[in-house]
């Protein structure tokens, strides 16, 4: 494998800049397999990497926070669906879009052929989770809106809101407040802005709902008793955590139909 150090540093210094998604540009593929595997490791951030054959993630081809783009090319055309599929739904909140069936793609995007792309010829990039961008009833579309593991890039996406964004409300209600009391109401105030984060993805539509109509997640705080002395002492705080149910989405119609004679 070629070395990747040097590359692999380069992400390393700027991976916490708050940016979604890395699409290396001008990178030898042999060096791929590593920085996919650098960014399965952080849990956070999607790699979008647009390939020449789909043979190429062979390597990588279980990770999760990785995406495989093939569009088609000719000699006014890169394979850049990638950032397309990206500039395509930038404007739009996370939990409001799912990437399958995006359409209106840049023109520096070339869809597959609409006369010589069959349907057949589908199978192996839906079989291996590479995303393409082809004719369906006349209109281009980016299927299917997955990673190489076969998980929808929508629900990662919220992943990483979730993430992201609680690590920033916490640090707000610390910076806001002269000193968050180690008792019920300074855990409670901890959980509430936590919760304030899921409220956001819920109207944005990246979560489901309970039978009952409510968002479908919840936020847990556990007392003070039941942290160690060590933390207590120390001023740290171990006893968030969440849980949630993405919304699903409707990415394929079949319809069925008969005639009374």
């Amino acid at each position: 494998m070629a070395n990747s150090d040097n590359l692999i540093a380069a992400v390393k210094k700027f991976y916490n800049s708050g940016d979604e998604y890395l699409i290396p540009v001008g990178i030898d593929k042999s060096k791929i397999p590593a920085l996919s595997n650098y960014i399965e490791a952080q849990n956070t951030g999607l790699l979008l990497v647009d390939v020449d054959d789909i043979a190429d993630t062979a390597p990588y081809a279980s990770n999760v926070n990785t995406a495989a783009f093939k569009a088609n090319t000719d000699a006014n055309h890169a394979n850049v669906l990638s950032s397309g599929t990206v500039g395509a739904v930038s404007a739009l909140p996370v939990g409001s879009f799912d990437i399958a069936n995006t359409s209106g793609l840049d023109d520096s995007v070339l869809p597959q052929d609409q006369l010589s792309f069959q349907q057949d010829q589908l199978v192996p990039y839906s079989e291996g989770n590479i995303n393409t961008y082809y004719f369906a009833q006349g209109m281009p579309i980016v299927r299917d809106g997955k990673t190489l593991s076969g998980d929808y890039i929508d629900m990662l996406l919220g992943r990483d809101f979730i993430i992201k964004h609680s690590n920033k409300k916490l640090t707000e209600i610390m910076v806001k407040n002269p000193k968050i009391f180690y008792d019920n109401t300074g855990i409670n105030l901890l959980k509430s802005g936590v919760e304030s984060v899921f409220d956001q993805l819920y109207r944005n539509g990246g979560i489901g709902e309970k039978d009952n109509g409510k968002p479908d997640y919840t936020v847990t705080a556990l007392p003070r008793e039941d942290m160690k002395d060590t933390d207590v002492s120390q001023r740290i705080y171990r006893g968030l955590s969440w849980q949630y149910h993405p919304a699903d989405a409707i990415d394929d119609v079949y319809i069925s139909g008969e005639i009374d004679l």
